[in-house]
Order: structure tokens, then C-alpha cells, then sequence
């Protein structure tokens, strides 16, 4: 009985695992095609107005024939893409909008999250219940705070004003935190008793011991900014600046080209993924979070 509850588990979660990364599978074997073959793999005649009021349109429901293979491989879309101006100019712009991203928020979310919670000083907890609410609120009702501090700052027509609000997201220091509640505070008492100072604390025991909660927060903010498309949309408002999850949806015509773009955009968040999946698993798993 066991197995076969075990079996239909495994039945159950592999096709709906199949059926979530079927998008990517797509992308990537179309990315290979030329545009002849995909337009003609998937293109479809619009419907009439009526359509659906006859009583024969179940007799024109079809199927889309796919193949895992191409009947023929194709790389000149990629060079197109890399000698495309716009294109490169706008995974540039998502370069420039994400590395700060993530090394401002660990700059500043390890400190403030050491100093929540090893030090004691005065509305600590009631400044962090702030966090948290803050941090709960959806993103369209904090863009309009953001947009006014953006017009008084007077770079709501930047990078910046997407960048700024990314480094001070309050979620880093509650993730970082809730890690730190899980460590022995008698590594923190013993160095303060052989005469370490809060800095050398923070750099020489907590940093390290931070490391998988760290990967966990880069990863995450990494795949937030670089697929932000609302903060952009909002705040930048030269066609030129605009990041590369903006540009992909001006895409149109070429088949061919927007497959390999949409492939080429989604690689460094999967390689990221792929890459700090233990890192991730571990910082929530030793955050609480689930």
C-alpha cells in the first residue's frame, strides 16, 4: 500500500513538474529553429467572431505537431542577437540595475541584521515590526511612497530610483535575521569576553556563519531584479535605460529572434538557480522560512 501511494506521489508530482518547466523546454528547443519552422509548427488563423456560437467548431479544434528536435538547427539568430545594439544595450541596462541590487542589499541588510538581533537599544523590536509590515505590503501600494521620495530625491527618471529602494528592501534583514536567531549566542559572548569589538564580531564570526542565509538572499534578489519589469515601467522613462525584461516584450515579428532572446534572457537567472540551489534550500531551511 505504501508503494503504491509512494508510485502515485511520484506519478502526481513528476507531470505537474513536466507541465511547469514545459515553458522552458519550448523556449529552448524554438531558440534552435529557424523562423520558418516555428511559424509554421505554430501559427494559427484568427477566429471568426461567431466562431464559438456554430455548432461545428469542435470539428476544427487541432493539435500543435511537436517534435524535442529540429528538422533543422540554426545559430544565426544568436549572432543577430549579439550584433543587435538594442539588445545588448538592454542586458547591459539589466546588468547595471542588478549588481547593485544585490551587493547593496548585503551591505546593508548584514549589519542591520546583526545589530536587530545582538544588540539591545530602545523600539528595536517595535522598528522591526515596521520591517515586516513594510515588507508584507504589496508592490503596487509601496511604488506610490517610492515614486514621491523618487521626485523629491529628483531621480525618478533613473536607474536609481529602482536600485535605491532594491538595496534598503526590507525582506533581507528579516531573512538574515531569522537565520541568526539560530546560532549559538555563546560564540557572540565569548568574543566579546576576549575583547572583540562589534566590527570584528560581524566581520570574523557572524559574516561567516551568514554564508548560506547570504547565497540564499542573492539568489533571490538576483532573480528579482533581473526580472523587474513594474519599478522600470514606472521609473525609467528613456527607451534607452530600459532593462532587458522591458525590451523582450517590444519584441515582435521574428520568431526566430524573440525565442533566442527570450532563451538568452532566461540563462543567468537558471545557471544562478542551478548553481546556489543547496545555497537557497539551506538558508530557508535555517531561516524558518517556508
Amino acid at each position: 500500500m505504501k508503494r503504491v501511494k509512494g508510485t502515485t506521489v511520484v506519478l502526481i508530482t513528476g507531470t505537474v513538474s513536466l507541465l511547469f518547466a514545459m515553458p522552458i523546454f519550448v523556449t529552448v528547443i524554438n531558440s534552435f529553429m529557424t523562423g520558418f519552422e516555428i511559424q509554421g509548427r505554430y501559427s494559427m488563423g484568427i477566429l471568426p467572431a461567431n466562431y464559438f456560437y456554430r455548432l461545428d467548431f469542435l470539428s476544427q479544434i487541432h493539435f500543435v505537431r511537436m517534435t524535442l528536435i529540429p528538422d533543422r538547427v540554426s545559430l544565426g539568430q544568436f549572432l543577430a542577437l549579439f550584433t543587435n545594439v538594442n539588445y545588448m544595450n538592454a542586458l547591459w541596462n539589466s546588468v547595471l540595475i542588478t549588481l547593485p541590487a544585490v551587493l547593496g542589499q548585503l551591505l546593508i541588510c548584514v549589519p542591520a541584521a546583526y545589530t536587530f538581533e545582538f544588540n539591545k537599544w530602545r523600539h528595536k523590536e517595535k522598528l522591526f515590526f515596521v520591517y515586516m509590515v513594510v515588507m508584507l505590503m504589496p508592490l503596487p501600494v509601496i511604488l506610490v511612497p517610492q515614486f514621491v521620495i523618487a521626485q523629491f530625491l529628483n531621480i525618478d527618471h533613473s536607474v536609481l530610483a529602482v536600485i535605491l529602494p532594491a538595496v534598503f528592501a526590507p525582506f533581507g534583514v528579516f531573512l538574515l535575521r531569522q537565520f541568526l536567531k539560530t546560532l549559538p549566542v555563546e560564540f557572540i559572548e565569548a568574543a566579546k569576553i576576549d575583547g572583540a569589538g562589534q566590527l570584528r564580531i560581524l566581520v570574523s564570526i557572524v559574516t561567516p556563519l551568514l554564508k548560506p542565509a547570504v547565497a540564499a538572499l542573492a539568489l533571490l534578489v538576483f532573480i528579482d531584479y533581473w526580472n523587474v519589469v513594474d519599478q522600470a515601467i514606472v521609473f525609467i522613462t528613456n527607451p534607452a535605460m530600459m532593462p532587458l525584461s522591458v525590451y523582450l516584450s517590444r519584441l515582435s515579428g521574428n520568431y526566430q529572434i524573440i525565442f533566442a532572446a527570450s532563451f538568452f534572457y532566461m540563462l543567468p537567472a537558471l545557471l544562478a538557480f542551478l548553481h546556489g540551489q543547496e545555497y537557497l534550500i539551506d538558508g530557508m531551511r535555517m531561516s524558518g522560512l517556508k
